[in-house]
């Protein structure tokens, strides 16, 4: 038997994490949109690697009232996805949709509910969402990140009377689907006190992210709840429970920090254990296999065995998501994370080397590639801090071996062409050793990121959230000190 039984693949293609090996669906005049034939590609991928169901988000942008108008980009991605539940449901699996209730449009608006005017917004959009996607499996109401509200007396409260009307529609629309409550955040994310108090706060994501009204006690637009906000808003999920479907899972990590740890917010595992009482449990672990922002072939193994086994071991989970930004570069991530789900006492190091074997015939690049998780950011946790000096020579042999692997005689069924896989990481392989460097040419290396990740923002709008403007510093400016 499987350890757990719910493998969730997540795709986020949202506004602010578009580049060079994600899908574009949101922009028809743009690069890196998927013909049909890729959707399946990928899709197949996933189903051999042992996942069970292929997630996505139903992104701001889309989450709009251009959709009730018509409007042909949300009709077209609708249509799209009602192809992919098709191609995934013909594959064994399933499908879900994640959406939050109240983060509206490009600008990332935080409609409130307690404005009737707002609430009844979100009601119109939900419902038509869940028609147009009638037949999606699963229905994740998500709390926020973006999104949430603590204006006109919102807390996290608001978020499950909201929730629990969202539950009565979806089944409206959708008859046959089972719906997922998130609790992500601390909780939850966004409602109430775990967003900062701004005064005249409008709404918008830019007037909350602004870094004028940060304090010290909430350094951020989020994420600013305490173990005290913890317990009264799990007390008040359980308390409410009963009333929502009895087959619903709810979402929820072994600690209240981004990263799923107790580092903020609080420890959860008294709380899954108590909600898996009365519901099944999943987790939605965002940052676990990859962060956000700069692109590069992740290597957090260790870490994905080390959290599958702690939650083995802490609450009856029924399973749980891996995320990706990169789907089509950060395959044996996939790979790993879906063997992991299905067998959490599996060797991460020997999966890394078994992938490699089948893709590259070299089971070395499986030990080599470990030195490409040096980039500070959501989630890294590495097993081991590297001398530059060692880097460089681990860079040199990755090089090496990467140049004489043939992947003609690949066994998996990657999404990508196997040889076009090994140039991308090949591509990386450089950039890395030209880091390691003694004195590199930072300049160069951020043009060559810029223009092999992020040229798709050549011809995009800007995101809201501002923060994809320094990935390519932020790549080029690594390695910066001796050890790393």
């Amino acid at each position: 038997m499987p350890t757990f039984t719910h493998r969730s693949c997540y795709v986020n293609f949202a506004e602010h994490l578009l580049n060079r090996w994600n899908v574009n669906v949101l922009y028809p005049d743009a690069p890196y949109q998927w013909s049909l034939e890729e959707w399946e590609r990928f899709l197949r991928m996933i189903a051999a690697f042992g996942f069970t169901c292929f997630e996505y988000w139903l992104v701001p942008t889309l989450f709009d009232t251009a959709a009730l108008e018509g409007g042909a980009v949300p009709t077209a991605f609708a249509a799209r996805m009602r192809e992919v539940n098709d191609l995934a449901h013909g594959l064994g699996l399933q499908t879900k949709v994640l959406c939050p209730p109240n983060t509206i449009g490009p600008a990332w608006y935080s409609a409130c509910p307690n404005l009737p005017e707002d609430r009844a917004l979100i009601h119109r959009l939900w419902r038509h969402w869940m028609r147009a996607l009638a037949g999606t499996d699963i229905v994740g109401i998500f709390p926020g990140d973006p999104g949430g509200c603590n204006r006109h007396g919102c807390t996290h409260e608001t978020y499950i009377e909201l929730a629990l009307e969202l539950c009565e529609i979806t089944l409206q629309e959708n008859p046959g689907a089972r719906l997922e409550l998130g609790t992500w955040g601390t909780p939850f994310s966004g409602w109430g006190g775990d967003a900062r108090t701004v005064p005249g706060w409008d709404g918008s994501f830019a007037m909350l992210a602004d870094p004028t009204y940060a304090t010290p006690e909430t350094p951020m637009h989020i994420w600013n709840g305490d173990p005290a906000r913890a317990e009264a808003a799990m007390g008040y999920l359980l308390r409410r429970l009963p009333e929502f479907p009895t087959d619903m899972a709810v979402a929820i990590n072994l600690g209240f920090s981004p990263d799923g740890d107790a580092t903020l917010g609080g420890d959860a595992r008294a709380y899954a254990r108590a909600i898996a009482a009365v519901r099944p449990i999943t987790t939605w672990d965002y940052s676990l296999g990859e962060g956000e922002l700069i692109c590069y072939p992740h290597w957090r193994l260790p870490r994905l065995a080390a959290r599958r086994r702690e939650e083995r071991s802490a609450a009856p989970y029924s399973g749980g998501m891996s995320y990706t930004m990169s789907p089509r570069l950060n395959l044996l991530t996939l790979y790993a994370a879906g063997a992991l789900f299905q067998d959490a006492d599996a060797d991460p190091d020997a999966l890394s080397r078994t992938f490699c074997i089948a893709v590259f015939g070299d089971p070395a690049l499986g030990e080599l590639f470990e030195a490409f998780e040096i980039v500070p950011g959501w989630g890294h946790y590495p097993r081991r801090r590297w001398a530059k000096t060692e880097l460089r020579r681990v860079y040199t042999e990755m090089v090496d071996r990467l140049e004489a692997a043939d992947p003609a005689a690949c066994t998996l069924p990657l999404c990508v062409d196997p040889e076009a896989y090994r140039q991308d990481l090949l591509w990386f392989a450089r950039q890395f050793h030209a880091l390691a460097a003694p004195a590199p040419d930072r300049q160069t290396i951020r043009a060559a990121y810029r223009a092999r990740a992020l040229s798709i923002y050549d011809v995009v709008p800007p995101s809201v959230d501002e923060r994809t403007r320094a990935a390519a510093d932020g790549f080029a400016g690594l390695l910066g000190d001796e050890i790393v």
